[in-house]
């Protein structure tokens, strides 16, 4: 009987307050007199052995509950943890690289930007075409187009909204540095502002958000929009605008730009306490206000 108590007493104190009232709520179904216990063909002697069960089969629970939640944990701690910012660098920092290289090695050499541009006018010989001018907003007008139709994404309006200005503004920023302190002449000879490749940067951040909006939907709109900024790329080299390092790095500062805009913003702007519309009253009639918190 000490240990029925003591055993009850444990419970009280360990069980999680949910279980312990499942337990009193199936407990206080069988009544303690006699009556009840001949309902269901129970002796009064037996209520100690059906209360002892009970706790028993209660604190089996818990343990088997609280093995399975330290496990979890075991596993949570033992995964690895991959910083955001590495995942947003890895591939423009592959592209990057890639467009360096075409500039260090012998013009001779097969990777050589001027082998490779060669190579491009064989192939493209008197190419012209303005088709890149629109092409490199192409994806970024889709993301808009489905968002106008209903189509499920990663962001609301506001938000894509804010996101779409935040990596314009950073890639432009980047772009236009670039080309005032690192003057290249172009293939064509047109000028001394080649690197890195605008149109191909703008292509590709247009591509990226997309990719980050509706890869969840169908990863033939992520590939659709980067094969678009593909060809864009290629039109800048057909066009003898830009050599194969500009196109590469430019792609990479667009990938880049959108990553890091998407890994640091906090989806502030499509919250509705952010938003407040009051009526206004003025001299000669009234209207409505409206407020935003950025």
């Amino acid at each position: 009987m000490v240990s029925t108590r003591i055993l009850f007493i444990l419970v009280l104190l360990i069980i999680p307050k949910s279980i312990f009232s499942q337990s009193l709520y199936y407990n206080n179904s069988i009544s303690l007199n006699s009556n009840h216990f001949s309902e269901f063909n129970l002796p009064s002697a037996s209520f100690k052995t059906v209360f002892e069960f009970k706790v028993d089969q209660i604190m089996d629970q818990f343990t088997d509950s609280a093995s399975v939640k330290s496990f979890e944990m075991n596993a949570m701690q033992n995964q690895p943890i991959h910083p955001q910012w590495i995942k947003a660098a890895i591939v423009p920092v592959t592209l990057i690289t890639a467009g360096t290289i075409t500039i260090l090695v012998e013009p001779q050499c097969l990777l050589s930007k001027y082998t490779i541009q060669n190579k491009v006018n064989e192939i493209f010989p008197d190419f012209h075409s303005s088709l890149d001018n629109y092409l490199q907003y192409t994806p970024l007008g889709v993301v808009f187009g489905l968002k106008a139709a209903g189509v499920k994404s990663h962001s609301d309006f506001l938000n894509q909204l804010a996101i779409t200005a935040k990596a314009e503004l950073l890639m432009t920023v980047i772009v236009r540095g670039m080309k005032n302190w690192i003057p290249s002449e172009r293939p064509s000879g047109s000028g001394m502002n080649s690197m890195p490749s605008g149109h191909t940067a703008q292509a590709f951040l247009s591509a990226t958000i997309l990719d980050m909006e509706y890869r969840n939907t169908s990863p033939w709109i992520s590939v659709g929009g980067y094969a678009v900024a593909t060809t864009t790329a290629v039109y800048r080299m057909a066009n003898n605008q830009h050599w194969i390092s500009d196109i590469l790095i430019g792609a990479g500062i667009g990938i880049f730009s959108t990553n890091i805009v998407y890994y640091t913003h906090r989806y502030r702007w499509g919250k509705k306490n952010n938003i407040v519309i009051l009526p206004a009253v003025y001299k000669n009639g009234g209207g409505v206000s409206f407020a935003m918190i950025l």
